[in-house]
């Protein structure tokens, strides 16, 4: 999670278009390893609180995941 956010960072500041294309496919690598690892969460079981505690760190994943998608679309890059 953390190597994800430091890569969308990096991609955040970004200055041109050409900087964020080059760092897309970096970007795109920790995103796909980031969904591998919610859906081997989703197998779980046993403690309810145990359980409890993964969902909301998944949902947290989930949370920065659409919000890095958001911010890749043309016109949302704050400058």
């Amino acid at each position: 999670m953390k190597t994800m956010q430091e890569r969308h960072q990096k991609f955040m500041a970004a200055k041109t278009p050409e900087e964020r294309n080059a760092l897309m496919p970096e970007h795109m690598k920790a995103t796909k390893e980031a969904m591998r690892m919610m859906q081997g969460m989703s197998g779980m079981g046993g403690d309810m609180a145990a359980y409890h505690q993964m969902m909301e760190k998944r949902m947290e994943m989930m949370q920065s995941m659409m919000q890095m998608m958001m911010d890749r679309l043309p016109g949302t890059i704050e400058k």
